[in-house]
């Protein structure tokens, strides 16, 4: 169980508030489900952000609330800029420390770099199933459904990619519970450098919609995803609608616009 978010925008713009709403959220989450031990997100937290041609890649082992760095980063965000953080609560028995903290960063033959986070969880066996190059073992499960992510999205792009990859770990029973997801892929277009950030919501457990649905909104210059968490920490400030369905969302870089693929 995790928090995240996940925005893009053109035009000048604090990441602050986000990176707040984020460390509040993952240090007290009053919609945690019950049976959990404590309603924090305390195992880890990462960002990959895409900034005025520029690539942060930061993972840390602590809660980031005790983290200095999130404020230093949010302050070298500056648009034209995209960016995915994650806090992590790690399920029982998977690996803890700076590895599996998210996002996880894949490097594709073409020359792309993808980052991925999640927030829920897949059966590791199945989503093995689906990867060409298995994974060694002891890996985090999103890790291994980032594996499985970046081998389809060399041959068919991030949203052909996401959308076939969750019916099939649906089609084969291997989505526990939810599976919510955020990406950024960096990318090489002509002689500069681009991004898209695509969003999955996908909860089959309707007892965690309270905590599992993701929030959106859109306007010409800011795109963002958050988790239920932080939509409220922010809702003063940003007026955010839940997604609602479970579907895919794929934001280009040059204007913000955006295609929906639903599972």
């Amino acid at each position: 169980m995790c928090r995240f978010f996940a925005l893009a925008a053109r035009e000048l713009y604090d990441a602050k508030e986000w990176f707040t709403a984020l460390r509040k959220a993952a240090q007290n989450d009053p919609t945690m489900p019950k049976g959990r031990s404590e309603a924090s997100h305390k195992d880890g937290w990462g960002t990959a952000a895409f900034t005025q041609n520029r690539l942060i890649f930061y993972k840390s082992p602590s809660c980031i609330w005790n983290d200095c760095m999130a404020n230093v980063i949010a302050e070298n965000l500056k648009p034209p800029m995209a960016v995915v953080a994650h806090a992590r609560k790690a399920s029982k028995g998977m690996p803890l420390g700076v590895g599996a903290a998210h996002p996880f960063a894949l490097h594709l033959r073409s020359g792309e770099i993808l980052f991925v986070a999640q927030n829920g969880g897949v059966n590791i066996e199945k989503t093995q199933e689906l990867c060409k190059k298995k994974p060694g073992d002891n890996n985090v499960d999103s890790f291994v459904y980032s594996v499985a992510l970046a081998e389809i999205v060399e041959e068919k792009g991030l949203k052909d990619a996401l959308t076939e990859l969750h019916r099939e770990l649906e089609n084969r029973e291997a989505i526990r519970h939810m599976a919510n997801t955020a990406s950024l892929l960096v990318e090489k277009r002509e002689s500069s450098w681009s991004f898209e950030l695509g969003v999955v919501r996908h909860v089959l457990d309707e007892t965690l919609l309270e905590y599992g649905e993701l929030y959106w909104l859109r306007d010409d210059n800011l795109f963002a995803v958050a988790s239920s968490t932080l939509a409220r920490l922010l809702g003063d400030r940003f007026k955010m609608k839940p997604m609602e369905r479970n579907e895919v969302i794929v934001v280009k870089a040059e204007d913000l616009s955006y295609e929906c693929s639903p599972l």
